[in-house]
């Protein structure tokens, strides 16, 4: 496992090996009116989007243009919005 220092702080921030499964932050998915929604397992953002396409864009920036934050389910129904509070 390979060790990174940010410039904030002497911490070393760990990176995921091969064998690391990573589970994303976003999952996207059809909810059962039809929407795609956005889940932010953290709760700390999320929403209903009329498409697939504006539902990924979003979790994407949220992300930081990170990809493998993100999962799409497939299928109808498949998820719902998350709407807990933020700690």
């Amino acid at each position: 496992m390979s060790n990174i220092e940010t410039a904030e702080s002497s911490e070393p921030l760990q990176r995921p090996t091969n064998n690391e499964t990573i589970e994303p932050r976003f999952i996207i998915g059809h909810g059962r009116r039809g929407g795609w929604i956005v889940n932010d397992r953290l709760g700390l953002v999320g929403g209903i989007f009329t498409s697939e396409a504006a539902a990924r864009h979003y979790a994407f920036e949220e992300s930081g243009g990170h990809k493998e934050s993100m999962i799409v389910l497939s299928g109808p129904g498949t998820i719902k919005l998350d709407l807990r509070e933020a700690a």
